[in-house]
């Protein structure tokens, strides 16, 4: 099995994958003769698209535009118009962006398979900075001196935080300092594990994500917290390689920017929208 990757153009469809599996039919519209599409469903949930019957790429296009709502359907055709002779007698997987795959055969018909990318839970590992008690995760990858993880903690966070203090959810925030492009994004994990030391990594984090990044002490001091230990805390080897193991982690993943986010095993294509966040929540749950 070889592994390609794919990126869609720029546009959105809405997507089916994680809506509910009824609506599916009506925005596929008619199959083409001799064709069958299955339907693989969790919670009510749409989870993924199989996919029997004569070579027809233009439909096949379709399927994915349907079902994962990104523009892939451009970049497929031609890359299937290159790639048809080749393919013949193979099984492959191609990669559809982060966020989705499609498993495909060709051998007189052709098979394919369309589902989100996953990682088993506890590949994850134990989740230490957790809003909720109950619910489904959602894994969220970051990075406090990225503008997008900023965005994302102004925009789509505080609705979250309100259904993890109703019980609905659980959000855990995750370490992937991108050294590489930002400086402050390892000093200010670090900073965040020692408000976590003192209970106060929510608060913490909150700041950072205003952008309040380099005074770490003093910001230690605006929340009460105790100066000597937070000083001392700031110092130890130990608090560095937790937040280094968690980038190891996110590395190992094969993830490749900040935020990610996962819903229990599902990549989130789009976690700046709510709507489709808490659509892969109800799949996951």
């Amino acid at each position: 099995m070889r592994a390609l990757w794919l990126l869609p153009l720029l546009g959105l469809a809405w997507a089916q994958i994680a809506r509910p599996v009824e609506a599916f039919r009506q925005a596929l519209g008619p199959l083409p003769e001799g064709a069958k599409v299955v339907e693989e469903v969790r919670n009510g949930r749409l989870l993924a698209l199989r996919y029997q019957g004569p070579e027809n790429a233009s439909f096949l296009a379709r399927l994915l535009e349907k079902g994962t709502g990104m523009g892939f359907s451009g970049p497929f055709l031609d890359w299937y118009a290159k790639n048809r002779e080749a393919l013949k007698g193979q099984r492959l997987t191609l990669g559809l962006g982060e966020a989705f795959l499609l498993e495909l055969a060709l051998s007189g018909s052709l098979e394919a398979r369309l589902t989100p990318r996953q990682v088993p839970e506890e590949a994850f590992g134990k989740d230490r900075h957790v809003l909720g008690k109950k619910g489904p995760f959602l894994r969220v990858f970051s990075d406090f001196q990225c503008p997008f993880c900023q965005r994302l903690a102004r925009e789509v966070l505080p609705a979250l935080r309100a259904r993890a203090e109703r019980g609905e959810v659980r959000v855990s925030y995750r370490h992937f300092p991108l050294v590489e492009i930002h400086p402050e994004a390892l000093p200010a994990a670090i900073a965040s594990e020692c408000a976590a030391e003192q209970k106060a990594f929510f608060p913490y984090h909150d700041r950072l994500m205003e952008g309040r990044l380099g005074d770490y002490l003093g910001l230690a001091r605006a929340l009460g917290l105790e100066e000597k230990a937070f000083a001392a805390c700031l110092q130890d080897p130990k608090v560095r390689a937790r937040v280094e193991e968690e980038r190891a982690l996110a590395l190992k993943l094969g993830l490749r920017g900040t935020p990610t986010a996962f819903a229990g095993p599902y990549l989130v294509p789009n976690p700046f929208d709510l709507g489709r966040v808490l659509d892969y929540l109800e799949l996951a749950r």
